[in-house]
Parts: C-alpha cells; structure tokens; sequence
C-alpha cells in the first residue's frame, strides 16, 4: 500500500514539472517607469509561446497582437458625393460648391493641423464661401456633414 501511495505522490510531482508553457519575448526596448502613486514595468517587442512535454516541444511561433476596428459604412457610397472644394491653396475666400448634390441640413467644421476646432456652420446655399482672411497661413481640415454624417473631409492650405 504504501509503495503504491509513494508512485502516485511522485507522479504529482513529476507530471507537471515535465508539462510546462513558457512564453519568451525578443525585446528591442522597454524600462521601468516610476512616478509619485507607483511604478510600472513596460517592454516593447515580439512575444514567442511555447509548450514542453516530457519529450518534445511545440513553437507556435511569434504572437502579434492586432485590433480589429469596424467602421460604419452606409449604403449609399459616400465617394460619389461630387463637392468641390476652391480655391486650394486659398488666400481669401474658400468656396464650398455642392455642384449638382443635395446640400440641405449641410454643415462643416474648421480644424487646424493639431486637430484644434477653429470654427463650425451651417451651409445653407449650393454654393457657400467661407471667409479664410483672418485666419493665419497653415494647413487646416475641413470636415463637410450632412444629416450628421461625415460625407467629405478635404485638407486645406492657407496662404
């Protein structure tokens, strides 16, 4: 009885020490940040998993990880939409031209290169200009919504 109770007791030991996962990372950076509330750990690299048995080992290789991100897409293709956009690079006067496209419940945001909100309207004509004069030379975006929904987004140059 007791030589069985002795097998059993080093097969509990012995079985999961020959069973082991490991993980391994090919770090090209990382550190350890500490502030006034704590510290924190950080790396940047690849993470390999692998798995050992008592007589062989499995590499599943290099685990990457990814984000999947769904945007909304209407079915109404919002590429068709012909506004243009004129003069580019403007000094003065940015016209905003619907041309044949339906402009009702249209409207734009004014962003500069840092994504800071500079200005928003409503357009409420076919053709609409905006007044760039007081705004200084820069890159800027503007963002054209209809029915709250982003149709167009154009990069702009001010002299």
């Amino acid at each position: 009885m007791s030589k069985i109770l002795l097998m059993k007791f080093l097969a509990l030991i012995i079985i999961p020490f020959g069973l082991t996962k490991a993980q391994t990372a090919i770090l090209t950076t990382g550190t350890t940040a500490t502030g006034a509330s704590g510290s924190t750990t950080y790396s940047v690299g690849q993470v390999a998993y692998s798995q050992k048995g008592a007589d062989q080992e499995v590499m599943e290789g290099v685990q990457q990880a990814y984000e999947i991100t769904t945007l909304e897409v209407d079915n109404e293709s919002i590429m068709e939409k012909k506004i243009l956009l004129y003069p580019n690079p403007v000094r003065d006067f940015l016209n905003v031209d619907f041309g044949k496209e339906n402009f009702h419940n249209s409207n734009y945001v004014l962003f500069d290169s840092q994504g800071k909100l500079i200005r928003s309207g409503n357009l409420l004509q076919q053709k609409t200009e905006l007044n760039m004069t007081e705004l200084p030379s820069s890159v800027y975006i503007i963002q054209i919504f209809q029915d709250r929904k982003n149709i167009k987004t154009f990069k702009i140059i001010k002299k």
